[in-house]
């Protein structure tokens, strides 16, 4: 749970980042990988950049939603002795064992390995 919660921050972080990149560098990089291409429109920045902010802001959403669910899922300690004294009294009844006295009940006598 804590990897899945530390991967969405980090990509949140990364898309932030290229959020931030500007257009010109881009540019730049595009026309050294395609120098026949055409040129890419401010528009395209623009969109690019909500569509990562918006991923970001789910990313980040999601992350505290882990971190709450991870928190949710702890034991405290009332939790955990409530629930092994309520499964060592549900082990303190009445054992029947099978063989040649199948039937008959002899009571725990307390004693645990």
């Amino acid at each position: 749970m804590k990897s899945m919660t530390v991967l969405l921050f980090v990509l949140s972080a990364i898309l932030v980042a290229m959020a931030c990149v500007r257009a010109d560098r881009v540019r730049a990089w595009w026309e050294s990988l395609n120098p026949s291409a055409t040129e890419l429109p401010d528009s395209a920045f623009v969109v690019a950049r909500i569509t990562f902010l918006t991923l970001a802001a789910f990313g980040v959403y999601y992350g505290f939603q882990s971190v709450s669910l991870a928190d949710g899922m702890a034991w405290s300690d009332d939790e955990l002795a409530s629930a092994v004294s309520g499964a060592t009294d549900s082990l303190d009844g009445e054992v029947v064992y099978a063989g040649p006295h199948e039937g008959v009940p002899t009571v725990f006598d307390g004693e645990y390995a």
